[in-house]
């Protein structure tokens, strides 16, 4: 009889530490989700900064005021100091400026430039 209350009491003892473990686990896992769902939040935010960023330097930069930053403008934005900075801490390298503009234009259905629209 001793020897199946110390049997009863040890499964009683392991469930209780399963279901206390089942409980950290599962705590654990929501705060996860949620820093996963403030990260997604954080990156469209980014997003939108960095989108509006473009815009106003894309728009200051169309001297022309046709809407599109041609070739002579695009390369002319590269050469201030502030934009050299900001594309460095975007990781672009200024250098590659023609790739960059080729990229950036690639699937414009105009031949005059960049549009921002």
């Amino acid at each position: 009889l001793c020897v199946f209350f110390v049997l009863y009491v040890t499964l009683v003892i392991f469930t209780l530490v399963r279901i206390i473990y089942a409980l950290f686990i599962r705590d654990t896992m929501q705060a996860a989700a949620c820093d996963a769902e403030q990260l997604v939040r954080e990156k469209a935010s980014e997003k939108r900064a960095l989108t509006a960023k473009l815009t106003e330097l894309f728009r200051a930069a169309d001297t022309s005021g046709d809407g599109f930053l041609s070739h002579d403008e695009f390369n002319e934005i590269l050469t201030y100091p502030k934009v050299q900075t900001w594309m460095a801490a975007l990781g672009m390298v200024v250098q590659d400026h023609e790739d960059l503009f080729g990229i950036l234009i690639e699937g414009e259905p105009s031949e005059r430039g960049i549009s921002w629209e």
